[in-house]
């Protein structure tokens, strides 16, 4: 919306350039920019055409003498609004417009050229294109354009949220500003006036077939207007908005619209064939000419303003063309109402209209800014066209709209702005924003305004005291606190860092319901949550284990033919431990699955290479390596509660976090589902978020050389390589980097039930050169523990 700056200082004193005041109401949250640019109009003047005559080789085109202050020249204009006697804005020849085009001598059709008379959107100014720029009479012949435009129409482009229908007026916005700015806020009369008699109701009666569609509708009559010219002051304002003058009747319309906000409609009394006014819905077949000369069907998406019978305007959106306002009307029908927004949103989104007045009505207009709007453009009727009053009005209400109290309290104004608010300046701000305020130190009861439907709870109350008070005046703070504090302001901060290495490791996320059927949950011995009044027997308990969902992922991928699958998923489960919701253990779980190949054979590989066992713990290497984790071991279990065959306890300093192992085929059989051997591994996701959240340590780069050296023993079958390698790197004494089994060999020569295990050490000190010596003690060291402790023998 535009906004103009001169506009504003009628109703409140401003000082400061244009771009202060900018930014002064983007701090109120009116975002606003600047809205005319002058930097490129240096070379326009203003001129004044003298004369004007139809070109005699072209119907469209005039034939104008310009006279610029000095010298008068014949320019060719093809605008249908250009007349003798008007000021307007003039590129002489050798003046340059925006987009670089220069304007040089011409002959149009056979006469010549000698300059531009220039239309709005060819200066750069807006987008208006129907007429030339026609300026008001205080312009000048020969004055610089951009000296008139910067002192007479300077506006300010406003980007209004959807919740703040008050500000689309000069006066919603000067009373935001009256506010922060602390200075008085001068409102035009809007009062009523009084009458002996309402001789309005002889001119016209008004029925209203649904009042949620029409909660109020007022209507009144002026007599012997004169239709005519708006005198300069009223070209002026609505100049300065980039809105043209058309005649002072709806000139007086759009004037009130832009100045408090509220629209009005203007019918001519004679032209509407009843006295009768009848708010409806449309029916099917209707149809409506309206004042953009566009014949619409409508429907009953649409509330119409009929006289009885046939449509006269589109409530909300659009008049009709057969009752508007000629040069020929003496007497006119004031329409100013409230329409229900949804209502009128629906009508315009319908006939793929948006018009000033369904913007308005569609945020939610002031259903008592309707009898002010009136009372204003009675009087300018009498200012303006010369009208008289018919004395009385026509207001039926049959829906009133009422505000309820709300209460605010110092304590929640003070969490919620983190700063200390003077008592003095809430009471002012809230009675300046038009609220009726009682109420002491701790707590006020406040009344909001017909004009601001957005404001309905405490909230909405702080929200303008903040925003009032100057979001720039509220210290910064880099310690963020809230009515629900705690420890660790985001506990599942490292979770998106472990969710996006199993992604990167090969793993599809995926998300299942976590209602599931007895049958599911009875896989499991876990006593589970019951729902009270499950949906239906499949949503009947609350899932107690991550598997059943993505063993059914597999299923169904396998059916669809994707078998080689590497799926994860996170989510809770839940126990029911205790009887009672107090007796409900919710568990924060990451559960991975993997099933068919995982490398199918190629050039590169001579065989496939099953996704099994080692490949899933390669995985979850991967996921330790990059959370820098370097301690994590895997110790056999007997027995787990999840389903896990052949499993394994996944170790990190000693804690158990997670299991990995194959998948029951309880689960299969169970679900019938048609799967082969799955291999599965699941966490404790608050554990693994925890070391996800640790700060990595530094190690400075060892500039000395590494030496290694191989060893190989022969021990059981029945040892585990992996309690041999704990045994080896806790015997490394500060000098063995790494080390790594590299060749398992089994034959007769090694003997019956024996395997010989090649292993790769590494050795490097942080401090010297190692010698053969210092690694050799290591060594002995070594090979000492190993044979003791599982009846190896170095081979």
């Amino acid at each position: 919306m535009k906004i103009s700056i001169d506009w504003l200082k009628s109703f409140i004193s401003l000082e400061g350039s244009t771009q202060d005041i900018a930014d002064q109401l983007t701090m109120l949250g009116l975002e606003a920019e600047l809205n005319v640019v002058t930097s490129k109009l240096g070379d326009i003047i203003i001129g004044e055409v003298t004369s004007r005559k139809k070109h005699p080789n072209a119907d469209r085109l005039s034939l104008c003498e310009v006279y610029d202050g000095n010298e008068t020249y014949p320019v060719v204009c093809g605008a249908p609004n250009v007349d003798k006697g008007q000021k307007i804005a003039f590129a002489p020849v050798g003046a340059v417009l925006p987009g670089d085009f220069k304007i040089s001598k011409a002959k149009i059709r056979g006469e010549v050229s000698q300059g531009m008379i220039c239309s709005e959107r060819e200066l750069g100014i807006s987008e208006e294109h129907d007429g030339i720029m026609v300026l008001n009479d205080v312009a000048k012949p020969g004055q610089s354009f951009t000296k008139y435009i910067d002192s007479h129409l300077d506006q300010i482009e406003l980007d209004i949220t959807p919740n703040r229908p008050d500000c689309f007026s000069h006066l919603g916005v000067a009373r935001d500003l009256a506010i922060q700015l602390e200075t008085p806020l001068e409102i035009p009369d809007y009062s009523p006036r009084s009458f002996k008699s309402n001789e309005a109701e002889s001119f016209v009666s008004i029925s209203i077939e649904d009042k949620n569609d029409c909660p109020r509708y007022i209507a009144g009559v002026v007599k012997n207007v004169k239709v005519g010219d708006s005198p300069n002051w009223l070209k002026s304002r609505l100049e300065s908005v980039g809105q043209r003058s058309i005649n002072n009747i709806v000139d007086i319309s759009n004037f009130v619209l832009m100045e408090m906000g509220h629209p009005t409609h203007m019918f001519d009394y004679d032209q509407l064939g009843s006295k009768e006014i009848l708010i409806r819905r449309g029916k099917k077949g209707e149809k409506i000419t309206t004042l953009d000369e566009v014949e619409r069907n409508v429907s009953s998406n649409e509330l119409l303003i009929t006289n009885g019978k046939d449509p006269v305007a589109i409530a909300g959106i659009m008049g009709g063309l057969e009752s508007a306002v000629t040069d020929s009307t003496t007497t006119v029908l004031i329409e100013s109402a409230y329409f229900d927004p949804p209502t009128v949103r629906k009508g315009a989104k319908a006939l793929g209209m948006s018009t000033d007045a369904s913007k308005r009505f569609e945020r939610g207009a002031d259903p008592n800014g309707a009898e002010k709007a009136f009372w204003r453009t009675v009087g300018l009727l009498e200012e303006v066209a010369g009208g008289e009053w018919v004395p009385g009005i026509v207001d039926p209400y049959p829906k009133q709209i009422t505000q309820n109290e709300i209460t605010l309290t110092r304590e929640k104004l003070d969490i919620l702005s983190g700063c200390d608010i003077s008592d003095d300046f809430i009471i002012r701000a809230l009675k300046g924003i038009g609220c009726d305020v009682n109420g002491k130190s701790k707590s006020w009861q406040c009344t909001p305004p017909s004009w601001r439907p957005d404001i309905e709870r405490e909230v909405d109350l702080i929200e303008e005291v903040i925003r009032l008070f100057g979001y720039e005046n509220v210290p910064s703070k880099y310690h963020y606190e809230g009515i629900m504090n705690g420890d660790q302001p985001d506990p599942h901060k490292g979770l998106s860092k472990i969710l996006s290495i199993i992604s990167g490791l090969g793993f599809t996320q995926v998300f299942n319901n976590s209602l599931q059927s007895e049958e599911k949950i009875s896989i499991l011995d876990f006593e589970s949550v019951k729902m009270m009044n499950p949906l239906s027997d499949t949503m009947s308990q609350l899932r107690t284990s991550l598997f059943p969902g993505l063993m059914e992922n597999v299923d169904f991928n396998i059916k669809n033919g994707h078998p080689n699958l590497m799926l994860f998923e996170w989510g809770n489960v839940f126990e029911q431990a205790e009887s009672g919701l107090k007796g409900i253990r919710e568990k924060f779980q990451l559960a991975g699955i993997v099933h068919g190949q995982f490398t199918k054979a190629s050039v590169h590989r001579e065989q496939d290479q099953p996704a099994d066992y080692h490949v899933l713990k390669g995985a979850i290497d991967g996921l330790f390596s990059r959370m820098n984790v370097d301690k994590a071991s895997y110790e056999l279990v007997d027995e787990n509660p999840y389903g896990l065959g052949n499993c394994s306890a996944i170790v990190v300093d000693k804690t158990p976090i997670g299991y990995i192992g194959m998948i029951s085929p309880r689960f299969a059989s169970t679900m019938q589902l048609d799967t082969d051997l799955c291999y599965g591994f699941q966490f404790d996701l608050n554990a693994l978020i925890a070391i996800a959240d640790k700060q990595p340590s530094y190690a400075g780069i060892v500039n000395y050389p590494v030496v290694e050296r191989d060893l190989n023993f022969v021990m059981d079958e029945s040892i585990r390589v992996g309690d041999v390698m704990d045994t080896i790197s806790k015997n490394g004494r500060g000098i063995l980097i790494q080390s790594e089994p590299i060749n398992i060999f089994r034959h007769k020569s090694v003997g019956e039930g024996q395997k010989a295990i090649a292993i790769n050490l590494v050795f490097q000190s942080a401090s010297k050169t190692l010698e053969d010596k210092d690694v050799n003690s290591v060594i002995d060291g070594i090979i000492k523990v190993v044979s003791n402790k599982f009846g190896a023998k170095l081979r």
